[in-house]
C-alpha cells in the first residue's frame, strides 16, 4: 500500500448501500474500510487512522455522531448521513458535513473530494460521474 493513499471508514448498517458506496469510493482510488455498527467502528479506530469517516446517524447500537466526533478528535474529517435529518438536533451534525439520504453518488463523491481531495484513481468517466 502506498503511503499517499487516503483512507475512509464507511459506517453504514444497510449492507447494499454500504457495498455500493464502498465500490464507488474504491473506484475513485480511496482505501475504504467498512463497519456496520458503533462497536465495529470503535474497533476500526483502534487499528487505523482515517482521513475521513462517513457514518450513518442512526446506527443499531448508537449515535453515528459519536463516530464523527472520534474522527475529528483524531484529526480526521467526517460526514454524517441520514434519511431522518429533520429529527437530528438542528437538522445537522454540528461540526461535520451532513448528507440527506437518499444520496446521489455524484454528491457523495463531490463531498468526499471537497473534504480530502481526489483519490489516486480519479476516473471522471465513471458511469455515475459528475
Amino acid at each position: 500500500m502506498r503511503g499517499d493513499e487516503m483512507r475512509i471508514l464507511l459506517v453504514e448498517d444497510e449492507p447494499a448501500l454500504q457495498e455500493l458506496w464502498a465500490d464507488v469510493l474504491r473506484e475513485r482510488g480511496y482505501v475504504v474500510d467498512l463497519a456496520g455498527t458503533l462497536s465495529e467502528a470503535k474497533d476500526c479506530f483502534a487499528a487505523q487512522v482515517y482521513d475521513l469517516v462517513i457514518t450513518e446517524w442512526r446506527l443499531p447500537d448508537g449515535d453515528g455522531c459519536v463516530v464523527a466526533d472520534w474522527a475529528a478528535a483524531l484529526g480526521g474529517k467526517a460526514v454524517v448521513t441520514s434519511g431522518y435529518l429533520s429529527y437530528m438536533p438542528g437538522g445537522m451534525a454540528l461540526g461535520h458535513e451532513t448528507l440527506m439520504k437518499p444520496v446521489r453518488l455524484s454528491d457523495l463523491v463531490a463531498v468526499v473530494e471537497g473534504l480530502i481531495g481526489k483519490g489516486l484513481a480519479d476516473d471522471a468517466s465513471a458511469p455515475w460521474g459528475r
